[in-house]
């Protein structure tokens, strides 16, 4: 499962990086809509989150779990509360012990109005099998001035050795790429970045399964992108980067599902802002390697509207005969 969980921040609130809060009129949407501009959710709203993600984990039983925006102990949007501890002691207690996570947003403070405190983001793995390794692959990270480059997003991946019976190894890596990026060609970049760790990977014919939040709209002829475009909730470029892995691995959502007369089940984000009434594209995948056998596939949408504005992605895998299972 591969889950972008928004920092267990909830569905209760359009926030300030939801929509364009100098357009007067995507404001009184908000109000319209009888949500709240907010620059951070309760706490309570924290905690209920934290009860509903854990439970859609327990419901569905996977075996490996990817988390993307999960706060650590260090960030006052969510009370300095570590939620990979939290979200631990709301599962079994021995379903999975075996864990880790790698940092892609921190510093000590942030000057953004909507925040002025520290930040401490990271993305988690989750698995009940043993993590013989983990290392963080820094991805490419776009232009900035240096004085404020500290305090912006160092996106990564996050990739994780779990042991097989006959001592090999198999390959879990956990991702969200940049945002708000179209046009500033660092979506090439971070894919490009990430297909080199995947080659590697293939080259030492090691399996893998790589998930997340990847920030990029499918290669479907852009129909998802015209549709958000018209609307005039989001922006992506024309070419989908996203390609260049579609051409040359599987993955799920399979293109031929996103090509579909049913491709809105595979719609695994649902924006805050309140125009949108739905699901309405697909920007969370699961990736694999060619030693795997696809045997189930979905997005989980049902139950989870409430819980996040990002959806869970399950993949259920089996490796072929030649290759021992975890």
């Amino acid at each position: 499962m591969s889950y972008n969980v928004q920092y267990m921040a909830s569905k209760n609130y359009v926030f300030f990086y939801d929509i364009d809060v100098n357009d007067p009129a995507a404001v009184d949407a908000v109000a319209k809509a009888d949500k709240t501009l907010a620059s951070q959710p309760s706490k309570e709203h924290v905690l209920w989150t934290l009860d509903q993600v854990a439970k859609v984990i327990i419901d569905e039983d996977p075996d490996i779990v990817l988390l993307q925006e999960m706060n650590g102990a260090d960030d006052s949007r969510t009370y300095y509360i570590d939620l990979l501890d939290e979200l631990r002691s709301r599962l079994p207690a021995d379903d999975y012990a075996c864990h880790t996570q790698a940092p892609y947003w921190q510093a000590e403070f942030i000057f953004h109005p909507q925040i002025l405190g520290p930040v401490d983001m990271r993305l988690v793995t989750l698995s009940r099998y043993r993590i013989t390794t983990a290392l963080r692959h820094q991805l490419p990270r776009p232009e900035r001035h240096s004085l404020v480059r500290p305090f912006h997003f160092q996106r990564a991946l996050l990739e994780a050795r779990i042991a097989a019976v006959d001592g090999s190894s198999l390959a879990v890596i956990n991702t969200h790429f940049e945002a708000w990026a179209a046009g500033t060609g660092i979506m090439e970049q971070q894919v490009a970045s990430t297909e080199a760790v995947l080659l590697s990977l293939d080259s030492a014919s090691i399996p893998w399964v790589l998930g997340g939040d990847l920030n990029l709209l499918p290669p479907d002829d852009n129909r998802q992108r015209r549709r958000i475009h018209a609307a005039r909730t989001g922006r992506y470029d024309e070419n989908p980067q996203i390609q260049a892995l579609y051409q040359r691995y599987r993955a799920v959502p399979d293109l031929q599902e996103l090509l579909s007369d049913n491709a809105e089940a595979w719609y695994t984000f649902f924006p805050n802002d309140p125009t949108v009434n739905g699901p309405d594209r697909t920007i969370d995948y699961l990736f694999f390697s060619k030693q795997w056998s696809l045997d189930d596939a979905q997005v989980l949408q049902q139950g989870t509207l409430s819980i996040s504005d990002h959806l869970p992605v399950i993949g259920v895998y089996s490796l072929a005969d030649e290759v021992d299972s975890p």
